[in-house]
């Protein structure tokens, strides 16, 4: 093989990899959006990737100490990057995760935007260069986002309030909820779902041997569902995975320890039902 083919080959494999990682992380990506900034998202995934490379390496080599070296080429990040992400301790705050909460906290906490007298955040000028609505958005939020994208958002969210003659705007409420209270039980089932279907992801593509034994993991699909079809599917496809639901519960409260037995292991199965707006493959349309 000639170099060009071998170029090329290279190109076809990254670009095939680069697309299935695609797919995996739209939905993620698309779930934060309006929820935490790209910019926390990244640090999030920095720090989380750094380590499980660690285990990955202590996986691959029992009881050999872990060198940053090792982990730089595995991760792709300088040694000062490793140990920030190592050594970074506590929850992120929501200002740290969200420019709107950002915005708030630091009208609340800096003395450029608080009340002198009764030590509030002050009725702030939507315009000009100093202790205004425009300044505070420009030092917690960047130079990129202008007072009015940043007005429309806390206006929708309830979170201010613009004077009568409309060039003021008075801070009603200083906690932006990027979550709905209705929303987090959706949200914590559906973070225990991901991570579960991930999981077997993983494991049936870094199994070490033909020995371990590979996790069902399955989808059935069609596209040719005619839209005044689709109520009828539903129902019909919701029905069907309850009564399998019951019969996999029932299984395994046969096959259950009692409480007081030691032992036990984690055995779950998952369902989930999903349907595009269009008839474009799910590769390019998800």
């Amino acid at each position: 093989m000639g170099q060009a083919a071998a170029r090329t080959d290279d190109r076809t494999q990254v670009g095939w990899l680069v697309g299935a990682m695609v797919r995996m992380i739209r939905p993620l990506v698309r779930f934060a959006v309006g929820r935490i900034s790209c910019s926390a998202l990244v640090e999030l995934v920095r720090e989380i990737y750094v380590h499980e490379a660690r285990s990955y390496l202590e996986a691959e080599n029992p009881g050999k100490r872990v060198t940053t070296s090792a982990l730089s080429l595995l991760c792709g990040l300088d040694g000062r990057a490793i140990k920030a992400c190592e050594s970074r301790d506590g929850e992120l705050a929501l200002a740290d995760v969200c420019s709107e909460a950002a915005i708030l906290e630091m009208w609340t906490m800096d003395k450029a935007f608080v009340d002198p007298e009764t030590a509030e955040p002050a009725e702030l000028l939507i315009h000009g260069p100093h202790g205004t609505f425009q300044r505070l958005v420009s030092r917690a939020a960047g130079r990129a986002v202008t007072p009015q994208t940043a007005l429309d958002r806390l206006l929708e969210s309830g979170n201010i309030r613009l004077s009568e003659d409309g060039t003021r705007v008075r801070l009603i409420d200083p906690f932006y909820m990027p979550v709905e209270p209705s929303e987090r039980t959706a949200i914590e089932a559906g973070s225990f779902a991901i991570n579960r279907l991930g999981k077997a992801v993983a494991h049936n593509t870094t199994r070490h041997s033909s020995s371990d034994i590979a996790w069902l993991q399955q989808d059935r699909w069609t596209h040719r569902i005619p839209r005044e079809r689709l109520d009828a599917v539903r129902a019909q496809l919701r029905k069907l995975i309850e009564h399998h639901i019951k019969e996999v519960e029932r299984q395994m409260e046969h096959e259950e320890l009692s409480p007081s037995e030691s032992d036990e292991c984690s055995v779950g199965v998952g369902w989930y039902y999903w349907e595009n707006p269009t008839s474009n493959d799910e590769e390019h349309s998800s």
